[in-house]
């Protein structure tokens, strides 16, 4: 069955067994800005300020409001009221009533597009990135591809390297927020597949010989401009995508 985005529910509840994913246009929520300013912590505010360019600091808000948007859905919870708190790597994590929440989630921002991912399976990372055609791809694959990596990448006819670049790259950021350690895994230190026509999977790791045994690779609904990914501590049937329209 191929993968496509689905016009967003009006209510929803996250199963013990599948993965939320959202999918939300930058531009289509520029008029929702003050309402989502309103949910964000002081020091989330503060955050989207530093930008300097107002585009910067317009996704900043509608990235970390719509979170909070989201995450009040699932816990029911006002928005404004959600803690979180950030490991030493900056990753998010939920908290209620003093406690850590068994809800897992992340999200990605690229361009004009933000993703994010909700499950209660286990760990969960999520990374989109528009295909820039004036990245010298080849030339950062060098530098941060694994040989094995490398190797897939030369093997790819020339009209696909891009595509195959950018599939590649999107799965090892997903396996790295995952695992919520940020670059402190080196990206070459583990192999992904970087065909973006078959299903993506990780091939090994040097960091966590074991990791392949329990880690699953997921690819986000095609699209022309974006490549994306999902990388989960185990296994599901269940992900769900949706698209993420403005109620306001």
């Amino acid at each position: 069955m191929e993968l496509a985005w689905a016009r967003s529910p009006s209510s929803v509840i996250l199963k013990p067994n599948e993965i939320h994913i959202w999918r939300v246009f930058v531009d289509e929520w520029i008029a929702a800005i003050p309402d989502l300013q309103n949910v964000l912590s002081p020091e989330e505010q503060a955050r989207a300020q530093r930008f300097y360019f107002e585009r910067d600091r317009h996704s900043s808000i509608i990235a970390r409001g719509v979170l909070r948007v989201l995450l009040g859905r699932y816990c029911t919870i006002d928005p404004a009221m959600i803690l979180l708190h950030y490991n030493e790597f900056g990753k998010p994590n939920l908290t209620i009533d003093g406690s850590p929440s068994p809800l897992y989630f992340n999200l990605a921002h690229s361009h004009t597009t933000i993703v994010y991912a909700f499950t209660y399976i286990n760990h969960i990372g999520i990374d989109i990135e528009y295909m820039r055609t004036n990245v010298e791809y080849e030339e950062v694959a060098q530098h941060y591809f694994s040989p094995r990596e490398k190797e897939q990448l030369q093997a790819v006819p020339t009209e696909q390297k891009m595509q195959a670049f950018f599939a590649g790259w999107t799965r090892k950021e997903a396996y790295i927020k995952a695992r919520g350690k940020g670059l402190s895994i080196p990206l070459n230190s583990f192999d992904v597949t970087l065909q973006p026509d078959k299903d993506p999977c990780l091939l090994d790791c040097r960091e966590d010989p074991l990791a392949v045994n329990h880690w699953s690779l997921y690819a986000l609904p095609p699209d022309p401009h974006y490549a994306g990914a999902l990388a989960l501590d185990g296994t599901c049937e269940h992900i769900h995508f949706w698209q993420l329209t403005s109620p306001f």
